[in-house]
C-alpha cells in the first residue's frame, strides 16, 4: 500500500520547517475562528470582486478580492475550518502543530461532507486560489506585537504535491496558514461548531448560523436588529431582499442548534438555543 506521508516527504526534502500531516488525526469536533464568524471576511457568492470595508466599534476590516478569481467564499472557508480543526485535535493530544499543513483532497472532501469527483478536485484548486488571493487588513489582533493593523492573505501560500504511480494519481495539498490565524488557534479564539454546518447549502444560511453560534452560543437567546444582522452577514442584496431570505429561513427553520424568529413589526431577529427549550 502506498504511504501518503512517505510520498510527501520525498517531495519535501528541502523543507527546513516541519509540517503537519492532517490525515493522521480524525476530527472529533469542528472549530471556527471567532472574528471571521463575527465579521464578513468571506463572500456569499463566487466571482465577487468588490473591495469592502466594515467598521464595528473600534474594529475595522478591509477585504480586497483576488483580481482573477474574486473574493474567497464561505464555502472556500471550509479549508480554514478543516485545517484549524485538525490542528486543535493535535493540541488536544499534546502533539506537534505547524502553520504548514498537508492533507489529501479525499480526507478534506469526506470531512466536510463533499462528493469525491474530478469536479470537486478542480473546485478545490479554485478555492485555494481565492483564499491566497483575498487580502484582509484589520486591527483585530491575536499578537502581542504593538501595531495598529495587520494585513494578510487568507492563506499565505498553497501547492499540490503530486506523484503518479502507474495510472494512479496520488496527491496532497500543502497550505501555509497566515500567522494571524495560527495565533487565533493558540490564543483559544476558536468556537466549536456543529458538524451539520457542512450540510447547509445556502451561503447566507451558513453566515447566519455562524453569527448565531458566535453571539448566542450556549445562552438561551440572542436578539439583533435586522439592519445590524444585514451588515454582519455581508449580504450585498437590498435590505428588502434580505428580509425575504430571513422569512424563508424562519419558515424552514433548519439551522443546527438555533431557531430563528423574525418580528416584522420591530424588525428584530431572535435566535433561540434549541438545547434551552424544555
Amino acid at each position: 500500500m502506498l504511504n501518503d506521508k512517505n510520498i510527501v516527504i520525498s517531495h519535501l526534502k528541502k523543507h527546513e520547517i516541519d509540517f503537519f500531516i492532517a490525515n493522521e488525526l480524525s476530527i472529533s469536533g469542528f472549530r471556527d475562528e471567532m472574528s471571521s464568524m463575527e465579521h464578513p471576511f468571506f463572500a456569499l457568492k463566487g466571482g465577487d470582486r468588490s473591495t469592502r470595508r466594515y467598521v464595528s466599534g473600534d474594529k475595522t476590516i478591509t477585504v480586497a478580492p483576488n483580481a482573477a478569481y474574486g473574493m474567497a467564499t464561505v464555502f472556500d472557508k471550509d479549508i480554514w475550518i478543516y485545517a484549524i480543526s485538525k490542528l486543535q485535535e493535535s493540541i488536544n493530544v499534546n502533539k506537534f502543530t505547524s502553520k504548514i499543513i498537508l492533507f489529501t483532497p479525499y480526507d478534506f472532501f469526506i470531512s466536510t461532507n463533499r462528493t469525491v469527483s474530478g469536479r470537486t478536485y478542480k473546485e478545490l484548486k479554485k478555492s485555494l486560489e481565492r483564499l491566497a488571493g483575498t487580502r484582509i487588513t484589520t486591527n483585530i489582533l491575536y499578537s502581542n506585537k504593538k501595531q495598529e493593523s495587520v494585513g494578510f492573505g487568507l492563506l499565505d501560500s498553497w501547492r499540490i504535491v503530486e506523484d503518479k504511480r502507474g495510472k494512479i494519481d496520488i496527491g496532497m495539498v500543502e497550505i501555509v496558514l497566515p500567522e494571524w490565524l495560527y495565533q487565533a488557534l493558540h490564543k483559544k479564539q476558536l468556537l466549536k461548531i456543529s458538524s451539520d454546518y457542512f450540510r447547509i447549502r445556502k451561503p447566507i444560511d451558513r453566515r447566519i448560523y455562524e453569527i448565531a453560534r458566535k453571539h448566542c452560543g450556549n445562552q438561551n437567546e440572542f436578539i439583533v436588529s435586522l439592519a445590524k444582522l444585514h451588515v454582519k452577514v455581508g449580504s450585498m442584496s437590498k435590505q428588502s431582499e434580505f428580509k425575504r431570505m430571513l422569512k424563508r429561513l424562519e419558515k424552514i427553520n433548519y439551522l443546527p442548534d438555533y431557531i430563528i424568529l423574525y418580528d416584522v413589526k420591530t424588525d428584530l431577529v431572535k435566535f433561540t438555543n434549541r438545547n434551552s427549550i424544555t
